[in-house]
């Protein structure tokens, strides 16, 4: 097994200026991957654990953890979807030069489209529309297209946003791992995200 942290240390995740500016402002518009780096490490090990060697993200806001999976791993085929709201706030969007695309409503016909012309994808990452209703859709978006693990980004479910994905983690029938950790970068104890992985076999 590689050693992760160290191949991720230079990477930015969700640490405590995120967390100040997300209390004050109720989003979090920072040019960083929203995520816990404890939790982005346990799931590196995944990856290399389970051999991934496609990945989609559905939710990459400026592309921070598509490109630092990609740059660690070196996908066969990556792949991202993202309504583009990053650029509203005057954020460059930065994915892998090889990277698939597809800039609009993951829930549209179209999105549905082009994910069944990616094919098999090994790994689904949803981390987008937070709510029940928008994960629900996701969710089964990707689970009846070619796939082996999908997974769902704020299973935790502490706050508010993050309702939606405990909620479907709960629901969900087939065989669940769970990457929940503390999330040390904001000096808690306590995790705050959680990353739920789900196979139908």
């Amino acid at each position: 097994m590689r050693d992760y942290r160290k191949l991720l240390e230079l990477a930015r995740f969700w640490d405590k200026d995120t967390e100040r500016f997300f209390q004050e402002n109720g989003r979090p518009i920072v040019d960083r991957a929203l995520q816990n780096r404890e939790e982005i490490i346990a799931l590196c090990e995944f990856i290399e654990e389970h051999d991934i060697r496609s990945y989609l993200e559905i939710g990459s806001w400026t592309g921070r953890l598509v490109s630092t999976l990609h740059e660690v791993f070196n996908f066969d085929l990556v792949a991202a979807c993202d309504i583009g709201s990053a650029k509203q706030f005057d954020f460059d969007v930065s994915l892998p030069s090889s990277a698939l695309y597809f800039e609009g409503n993951s829930h549209s016909p179209i999105f549905e489209n082009w994910r069944y012309k990616l094919g098999q994808i090994d790994l689904v990452l949803i981390d987008s529309d937070h709510s029940y209703d928008g994960i629900k859709k996701d969710f089964e978006t990707n689970a009846r297209a070619p796939h082996r693990f999908i997974a769902i980004q704020g299973i935790a479910g502490t706050t508010r946003s993050s309702d939606g994905a405990k909620r479907i983690w709960s629901e969900l029938l087939g065989t669940k791992i769970e990457i929940v950790l503390p999330h040390l970068e904001i000096e808690s104890t306590e995790p705050t995200m959680g990353i739920g992985i789900w196979s139908d076999g």
